[in-house]
């Protein structure tokens, strides 16, 4: 747990994470001591006919190493449920979750679950105008020697990355976003995509760092979206802002869903070596547009030619009226031959084809039902920076949130890609528009698009509106935002979709618990006795069981929505999750041991993994543990993990 992470984070280097994500990519170059075996991959790269070079685009700014250094470091922070809020009636059940803390530290813990499971991100991060107050905060808690030691840098260089703090450089913003567009990356499925809100401060910036984090294979597109009446930025009028749009894999991702109505067009090309002829058999009663007794022989068409190899074309009562096996550059053949089977047919692209037909000249045509959508690169007409801030005064009454995104643009982004069910992130999330919006898309087409919202409590300055109006922080406006958009939405639509969310806090242990967690040795018989260590996690009103255990069920792959349930011991009471125990507070004894060991032998307890918070198990007890559960008579294996 804490202690755990600060002795990883004491060993940890900038290029860990990508290593880990190469090693789990690519096992079979590493070698037992967990040596990467490179001339092995060059050779078979070499091999592949895959040219290898040392020469390549790349980015490169101060602080970069640094910024790898945090992707690969664990957060040091706990998960605290908000029991009071997560038991009311409209949040008990929900599967929506609102995150208060630094964002770099929920994606890290969101990547025990979520790896892999979001289908799409929004985000709206600060622009670094100098006047949108982003500076990069970071109290680095090293000195430029410990830079030099764990990250390699010069001298030079380690004054100058922790110079960064305090500023609003180029170089101090690619620092911010490096990490947690990577940790971001992660989180995102095979098939989902990132939508980035940008100015032209960093724009150009953002580009070069989604490249070298995403791949420039994956940049789906640059859009422009109209933010309505502009304002006067230089020798131009401000109308547009950009919307960077990356995919997790490029090669994964479909066509955006949406599209509406048919599709009619030609059904073949010009005759090439890429688009031979080949033959076709229409039956009688293929429809052909034409009045009764139109005939054609030979060859027409034109520069897409169809040439008559046998039978009779002619129409009759808009069909043809016998038989004909026909030459052309079919575009869609594989399709003509299923729909004329009778078959259920569809285009490459998943779209329904609903019919063929001769149009009057003999040229065939297609008709399918457009089931894609391809927007144009302009976004117009789906919201304005004033209809964002419209939006949230007629939610309170007052402006609590300067230049908010409507909700109607980041409703048609999510509308692209998400279907029932996906999970949609926003990790910026300020004043929750996204929430608002898929709450708003759920209610319209019956969905069940679970949220996301990151956001770190940020303080409010005394001489703003929201200040006044009640909110000292911006997490506080943005969970408010929820409850009553939530309100309103149910009031105008009666729709039974998830109107509530799950609230978690990231905390920070003390200085002085990290120093008793760090003294702390479990194999002194004396170290319980010198406190009870469960408490220490007591944080705003929780619990330190309830803290410990979301902290473990997020990291263990169980999410922060997961239901648990007590398993009675001898007197010991053991939560269980999924195929997981876990023993988190004091008073497990020997017999607690013994009864555990039955209930696995017997079946009524099924589990394959305790984990056990190391400070709450006194030594002897800890190896009975361990002794037992490693001979189980029904050859059952459970293991037992000790976090501290």
């Amino acid at each position: 747990m804490i202690r755990d992470a600060h002795q990883h984070n004491e060993n940890v280097t900038p290029n860990d994470f990508a290593i880990e994500r190469l090693r789990a990519a690519l096992p079979e170059y590493f070698d037992k001591e967990g040596n990467f075996m490179l001339d092995r991959l060059q050779e078979n790269l070499q091999n592949g006919d895959v040219n290898l070079t040392k020469e390549g685009y790349e980015l490169k700014f101060l602080g970069k190493s640094y910024a790898k250094y945090l992707t690969s470091t664990e957060t040091e922070t706990v998960v605290v449920p908000d029991l009071e809020h997560n038991a009311e009636p409209e949040n008990r059940e929900s599967e929506n979750l609102y995150i208060v803390g630094d964002n770099l530290d929920a994606l890290k813990h969101l990547l025990g679950s979520y790896t892999g499971q979001v289908k799409c991100i929004y985000i709206d991060p600060p622009y670094n105008t100098g006047s949108d107050g982003f500076v990069y905060n970071d109290d680095f808690g090293f000195t430029p020697a410990q830079l030099v030691d764990k990250i390699g840098l010069s001298e030079d260089e380690a004054e100058r990355v922790l110079d960064l703090q305090g500023k609003s450089s180029h170089s101090a913003w690619l620092t911010f976003m490096y990490p947690r567009l990577q940790l971001a990356k992660e989180l995102l499925a095979d098939d989902g995509v990132i939508f980035i809100s940008i100015d032209d401060n960093e724009g150009g910036n953002l580009r070069l760092l989604g490249d070298d984090i995403f791949g420039e294979q994956n940049r789906v597109s640059s859009l422009a979206w109209n933010v309505g009446a502009g304002t006067q930025a230089g020798h131009f009028t401000r109308a547009v802002e950009s919307v960077l749009v990356y995919a997790r894999n490029i090669h994964s991702l479909p066509f955006f869903k949406g599209g509406a109505g048919l599709i009619e067009d030609r059904a073949t090309k010009k005759i090439s070596s890429k688009n031979p002829a080949s033959e076709i058999n229409f039956p009688a009663g293929f429809p052909w547009h034409a009045p009764d007794g139109t005939t054609l022989s030979g060859t027409w068409g034109g520069n897409e030619q169809i040439t008559l190899v046998s039978g009779h074309m002619e129409a009759k009562d808009g069909a043809l009226l016998s038989s004909v096996t026909l030459s052309a550059g079919w575009s869609m053949a594989n399709q003509i031959k299923q729909w004329v089977a009778g078959k259920d047919t569809k285009d490459s692209k998943g779209q329904s084809v609903v019919g063929f037909y001769f149009n009057r000249s003999g040229g065939l045509r297609y008709v399918k039902e457009k089931s894609t959508v391809h927007p144009s690169q302009l976004l117009t007409g789906i919201g304005t920076t004033k209809d964002g801030s419209t939006e949230v005064e007629d939610l309170f009454g007052a402006s609590v949130f300067g230049f908010p995104k409507p909700t109607k643009l980041i409703k048609f982004l999510v509308s692209l890609m998400t279907v029932n069910g996906d999970l949609v992130l926003d990790f910026f999330s300020g004043s929750a528009s996204t929430a608002d919006a898929v709450m708003q898309l759920n209610a319209e087409d019956g969905g069940h698009r679970k949220f996301i919202m990151v956001q770190l409590p940020e303080k409010i300055e005394p001489d703003k509106p929201a200040f006044h109006a009640g909110y000292h922080t911006i997490d506080e406006i943005g969970r408010e935002r929820i409850k009553r958009a939530a309100a309103k939405i149910k009031d105008e639509t009666g729709a039974d979709i998830d109107y509530g969310f799950k609230l978690y806090r990231l905390e920070e242990p003390s200085g002085l618990v990290l120093d008793q967690l760090e003294r702390f040795d479990p194999e002194n018989s004396d170290a319980l006795f010198s406190g009870d260590y469960v408490s220490k996690f007591d944080l705003n009103g929780t619990p330190g069981h309830d803290t410990v255990l979301a902290t473990w069920l997020v990291k263990d792959g169980f999410g922060l929505t997961a239901s648990t349930r007590k398993v009675k011991l001898e007197v010991y009471e053991l939560d269980v999750c999924g195929d997981s125990g876990y023993i988190i507070d004091t008073g497990l004894t020997s017999g607690d041991v013994v009864e555990l060991v039955r209930q696995l032998e017997t079946g009524e307890l099924d589990v394959t993994r305790v984990v056990v918070f190391g400070y709450s198990v006194e030594f002897s007890v800890m190896h009975e543990l361990k002794k037992n559960l490693a001979v189980l008579k029904s050859d059952k294996t459970v293991d037992v993990i000790e976090r501290f």
